[in-house]
């Protein structure tokens, strides 16, 4: 039975745990245990990979404005 005090539960480990989205290939990446990340004008990027990582840093504004981008 699903009671308040678990929803609650629920709710509170759920924010615990920071998703960022991989600008390249738009996968969920833990930001706690990232092991690929990159700063661009002053903000942290987490990767779910290196190769996205080196795409990213290449040229980060091509997947900033949603014009690059692969899929795994």
């Amino acid at each position: 039975m699903i009671t308040k005090k678990y929803i609650s539960l629920a709710i509170d480990c759920y924010a615990v745990i920071k998703m960022a989205i991989d600008p390249v290939c738009n996968m969920e990446v833990d930001e706690a245990t990232a092991k690929w990340k990159a700063e661009y004008k002053g903000k942290t990027y987490y990767f779910c990979a290196p190769g996205c990582k080196t795409a990213f840093e290449a040229d980060p504004e091509k997947y900033l404005s949603g014009g690059g981008g692969h899929h795994h």
